[in-house]
């Protein structure tokens, strides 16, 4: 498997490498934080695992053996997951509001970029741009190389969670129910769609379809090219998770405990599975597997074509964080502030 070097591994969102995963065996290694994980999530990149906790620090360690090899003090409270890519790694911070530019090999900062607003969203790489939302409304584009800005659009409502990228158009949900649609070159508003409820989840993108979650308890599915509405499908709790893409099946969690599958084109069930607890943790697709974390304390492991339960996992915390799978291990954070790699070649 490649690496998954940023939240939901790819600018789409799409949660998907095509590669199996095998039951898990057990623990290779875990990392004790000093305070719980939450919505941090690990990326794996260049041999590296990286992720944050809210003791306010930013661990990186071999991915392999565990093997501590530096953190960052970023000001935040760890909700968040980082983007790394070409040996950058790109943090926000809710407590100060601002973006940094973290050297890769050794931790140190290059550049910091101040928002208006505490920054919750996950980083988003595009060429030479890095793409970040705020809760002051704004999304700010800035240069990868010093942090000048590039471009910002006001959005409105505070965006708290990452971007998406199909081709050209970035997409972003706001808590005011809007998605909007840019072009990720010149910020140019493109369209926006109005939900019923917040959207508190990252979009995920196909070649011509945007996936968004809401708290009014639906899934929509717009159209890339000009934001129309080409299904939704309701659930019985808010979706705060972003959906898994595999060609024409999409995976999506909801609060109500439940993990979905859609046909991807007509939004028409699959099948269901339940857990006992929320989910708010976004599923991950090895493969033919599907990897999703419940509050229930387990990572499950299901069979994509039918739902059918093939493994489940005991972490014995609640895990809001997401998987990230990386050659034959999953990764994860969990509320009682360890970060696990688990082996499951």
């Amino acid at each position: 498997m490649s690496d998954w070097p940023m939240f939901h591994r790819d600018p789409a969102r799409s949660g998907y490498v095509d590669e199996e995963l095998g039951q898990p065996r057990g623990i290779v290694w875990m990392l004790e934080t000093g305070d719980r994980i939450f919505h941090a999530s690990p990326v794996i990149v260049g041999g590296m695992c990286i992720c944050g906790s809210r003791d306010g620090n930013l661990y990186a360690l071999d991915s392999s053996s565990g093997d501590y090899i530096w953190k960052c003090r970023t000001g935040d409270e760890g909700d968040l997951s980082v983007s790394a890519v070409e040996g950058t790694v790109f943090a926000g911070s809710n407590r100060d509001g601002c973006l940094r530019a973290i050297d890769a090999r050794d931790g140190s900062v290059i550049w910091i970029f101040q928002t208006l607003g505490p920054v919750f969203a996950t980083p988003l790489e595009t060429g030479d741009l890095v793409v970040i939302g705020s809760s002051d409304g704004n999304l700010y584009a800035l240069e990868r190389k010093d942090g000048s800005l590039s471009w910002k659009l006001k959005c409105g409502g505070e965006i708290r969670y990452a971007a998406a990228l199909a081709g050209t158009i970035l997409v972003a949900g706001c808590t005011d129910g809007y998605i909007h649609a840019a072009n990720s070159g010149s910020g140019e508003a493109l369209w926006k769609f109005k939900a019923q409820g917040p959207l508190n989840c990252s979009p995920a993108c196909s070649d011509r379809i945007v996936y968004t979650g809401s708290d009014d308890h639906h899934l929509y599915a717009l159209e890339l090219a000009g934001g129309s509405l080409v299904w939704k499908f309701r659930t019985e709790g808010p979706v705060r998770s972003t959906p898994a893409l595999a060609g024409k099946v999409l995976v999506a969690c909801s609060l109500d405990g439940r993990c979905y599958a859609l046909d991807s084109e007509t939004g028409r069930q699959l099948w269901s599975f339940r857990t006992n607890d929320a989910l708010y943790s976004s599923p991950a697709i090895a493969g033919e597997t599907v990897v999703c974390g419940s509050s229930d304390g387990y990572l499950y492991g299901l069979e994509l074509a039918t739902g059918r339960l093939r493994w489940r996992y005991e972490i014995g915390s609640d895990i809001i964080s997401s998987p990230a799978l990386c050659e034959g291990k999953i990764y994860i954070g969990a509320e009682n502030g360890r970060i696990y790699c688990l082996d499951a070649g």
